[in-house]
């Protein structure tokens, strides 16, 4: 199976869907999940759970749209941004859009999510994760969502790491300032000290030195 996968940060969208589920039509309607082709099958309530403990790991919403087709003349990315536009996002919402008979993928992230997620790097291997499974014989609807949440998890983490590291960056250049006045201050304090102690041994030998003159200007007399 050819899937054609297309990613796209720059949008804005989440889901608040009824909380509903019908195995009889084929369909599963869920508030994160909605499968008109029944493609999770039984695999849906473990990429409930995945959702659930991706959000609670970083954050981030994730809702699934698995359709046939995505029935449009829009580019499949330009479809998934006008979808997203029409649900009230939270912040760092993450779609995942596929139509399966099309071909097409989309990964869309909401514009009302963190730096990290919105940038093209991070979507763009959230996108590459999905796709991976659906090339596989047969394709894996459930596995191309899954990898998808585990990227979000890698991606975060390392967002995580990045700006750990930015931060103790700036500390050490603050902290690297600070001694380097600390020394400055120390070492003129100190050149005070020693000018002041010379200005003071000098001052001590003129007061010993003024009677040996008097003396010996007197003999010369």
């Amino acid at each position: 199976m050819w899937i054609t996968a297309n990613a796209y940060g720059d949008n804005s969208g989440d889901s608040s869907d009824s909380s509903s589920s019908s195995t009889d039509s084929g369909v599963t309607i869920t508030e994160n999940i909605t499968d008109t082709e029944n493609l999770l099958g039984s695999h849906a309530a473990k990429v409930t759970d995945a959702i659930a403990k991706t959000e609670k790991e970083t954050g981030v919403h994730v809702h699934l749209l698995y359709l046939s087709s995505f029935n449009s003349q829009q580019k499949p990315e330009d479809w998934a941004a006008t979808v997203m536009e029409s649900m009230n996002p939270k912040p760092n919402t993450v779609m995942l859009a596929v139509a399966s008979n099309d071909g097409n993928l989309v990964v869309v992230v909401s514009k009302n999510s963190d730096k990290w997620l919105l940038d093209n790097k991070t979507v763009d291997k959230l996108s590459e994760a999905a796709q991976q499974p659906l090339l596989e014989n047969p394709p894996s609807w459930s596995g191309a969502a899954t990898a998808m949440m585990d990227q979000i998890v890698k991606s975060k983490k390392a967002s995580t790491s990045s700006s750990t590291v930015t931060v103790g960056i700036i500390i050490m250049g603050v902290v690297l300032v600070a001694l380097v006045i600390i020394i400055v201050v120390m070492v003129v304090i100190r050149r005070r000290k020693e000018i002041k102690k010379d200005s003071k041994a000098e001052l001590q030998d003129d007061i010993q030195e003024t009677p040996r003159r008097a003396r010996h200007s007197r003999r010369h007399e």
